[in-house]
C-alpha cells in the first residue's frame, strides 16, 4: 500500500525545528549526498514516528522524501508530521517492509537512513549481506547510508566488548569499509561513504536562529567526524535485544562507579547508578567534578553532559549550569581541541539552550559565537 502525500503548506519561516531530541541529529542529512547537487533524495526506512521529518526537511537541498515502514499507523504519524513539511518537498509514505522494499524499487537515492528495530530490539535484516547488497543498488554514485545505533551511552565506551554500537561498527566495517559516526546519548548515528564536505553549503535564511546556530554545529561536528575503531567481536558476543541492552548498560554505569567516586568532594559517594541523578541536584559539585572529567582522555569526560542531557526531559532541575561552563571553559581556553568539545559537550550543552518551548536567545547568541571561533581553527 503506498499513500502519497505531496505537501501543500509552506513551512512557516521562524518556526522551531531542533529541539534537543535524539532525531535532531538527522539534521545532518542536507550535507550529505553528492556535493554537487543542489536537489538530493532521501529514503527514510523505519523512523516511523515522523519525528525526524522535520530536521530532514529543514534543508532546502532535500526536495523528495520517502519514508517506509511495516506499521500501517507509521503513515498516519507521518501524515501527523506532514504540517512541518516544506512544499518544496514531494513526500511520500510507503507501508511495506524495509528488505522487500529496497529489493524491488527502480528508485536510487542521495541519502539513505537505515533506522528499524522490533519491539524487543534490533530488526535482525540491520545486519543481513544481502540487504545491504540491496541497500548499495539503491545508492546514488556519492551517496551517503546513515545508520541509527541505539545501546549503552556514549560516555560508557561503547566500541568495546558487548555492544550493539560495537556490533554493528564491526559489520558495517566489513560489508562497507569505512565507517563514521556522530555520538549521541545512547546512540551512535553511523555515516558510510563520507567524502569531503570541506565545501558543503546549505541555505538557512529561512530557520530561526537557534536552528541555524544547531546547523553550524553539525556542520562542525561533520568535518570533525571520526572512523569507527577496528572490533574483533564474536558473533555470539552480539547484544541486540533491549533487555540484554539495558543489563549491559547498568553493568558499566555500576564499573564507571569507582572512578567517578574519586572525582567527587566528601561526604558524596556513589554507590549504585541512582546516585548519580542525585550528584545533578548540586550544580555547584557538579562543576567541580567536571572541571576534573575534562582534562582525562577518555569516553567517561562526558559523562556529566550525557546525565545532564538525559535529565532535562526527566524532571525540573536546573541544568543550566553546564550551559554556562562549557561556554566559558571555551571562552577562557587558550588552547581548544575541537573535536573534543564537538563530540559531547557542545551537543549536549546546547540541546539544553534549545529544549522546550522558550529558548535562551542570550545563550544562542553566545553559542553561535563560539562555533564561528572554533570554525577559524580549521578541519582537523
Amino acid at each position: 500500500m503506498i499513500l502519497n502525500l505531496a505537501c501543500q503548506s509552506h513551512q512557516p519561516k521562524h518556526d522551531k525545528v531542533f529541539c534537543g531530541d535524539y532525531y535532531d541529529d538527522m539534521g545532518c542529512i542536507g550535507y550529505l549526498g553528492d556535493q554537487a547537487k543542489d536537489q538530493i533524495s532521501v529514503l527514510m526506512l523505519g523512523l516511523s514516528d515522523g519525528l525526524a521529518l522535520a530536521p530532514i526537511a529543514s534543508s532546502t537541498r532535500v526536495t523528495r522524501i520517502v519514508s517506509v515502514d511495516l506499521d500501517e499507523t507509521a503513515s498516519v504519524r507521518s501524515m501527523q508530521n506532514r504540517k512541518r513539511i516544506g512544499s518544496h518537498i514531494y513526500f511520500e509514505s510507503v507501508v511495506a517492509d524495509a528488505e522487500t522494499y529496497v529489493a524491488i524499487t527502480t528508485h536510487k537515492y542521495d541519502v539513505i537512513v537505515v533506522d528499524l528495530y522490533t519491539d524487543t530490539g534490533y530488526a535482525p535484516i540491520m545486519l543481513d549481506h544481502n540487504f545491504h547488497l540491496s541497500l548499495k543498488r539503491c545508492l546514488n554514485p556519492l551517496g551517503h547510508l546513515v545508520f541509527n545505533s541505539f545501546g549503552v551511552p556514549m560516555n560508557l565506551d561503547p566500541f568495546t566488548g558487548p555492544s550493539p554500537q560495537a556490533w554493528m561498527a564491526q559489520r558495517l566495517r566489513e560489508i562497507w569499509g569505512q565507517v563514521y559516526y556522530l555520538p549521541h546519548r545512547r546512540n551512535a548515528t553511523f555515516i558510510i561513504g563520507l567524502t569531503s564536505i570541506l565545501g558543503a553549503k546549505e541555505c538557512t535564511s529561512h530557520l530561526c536562529d537557534s536552528d541555524r546556530v544547531f546547523k553550524d554545529l553539525m556542520l562542525l561536528r561533520l568535518r570533525h567526524i571520526s572512523l569507527v575503531p577496528v572490533i574483533n567481536l564474536l558473533s555470539n558476543e552480539a547484544v541486540l535485544d533491549f533487555e540484554s541492552i539495558n543489563v549491559e548498560m547498568l553493568k558499566r554505569w555500576q564499573d564507571s562507579l569507582p572512578k567517578l567516586a574519586t572525582f567527587l568532594n566528601p561526604p558524596l559517594t556513589l554507590v549504585t547508578p541512582a546516585d548519580l541523578r542525585l550528584l545533578l541536584s548540586c550544580p555547584d559539585e557538579c562543576r567541580s567534578v567536571q572541571n576534573k572529567l575534562v582534562k582525562l582522555n577518555t569516553s567517561l569526560r562526558t559523562t556529566l553532559a550525557i546525565l545532564v542531557a538525559n535529565e532535562v526531559n526527566l524532571s525540573e532541575k536546573d541544568m543550566s549550569w553546564l550551559v554556562d561552563w562549557v561556554a566559558t571553559t571555551l571562552e577562557n581556553s587558550d588552547r581548544v581541541d575541537p573535536k573534543g568539545w564537538l563530540d559531547g559537550y557542545l551537543p549536549c550543552a546546547y540541546s539544553l539552550v534549545i529544549n522546550g518551548a522558550q529558548v535562551d536567545t542570550q545563550s544562542i547568541g553566545r553559542y553561535g559565537r563560539l562555533l564561528d571561533n572554533l570554525a577559524k581553527l580549521g578541519p582537523p
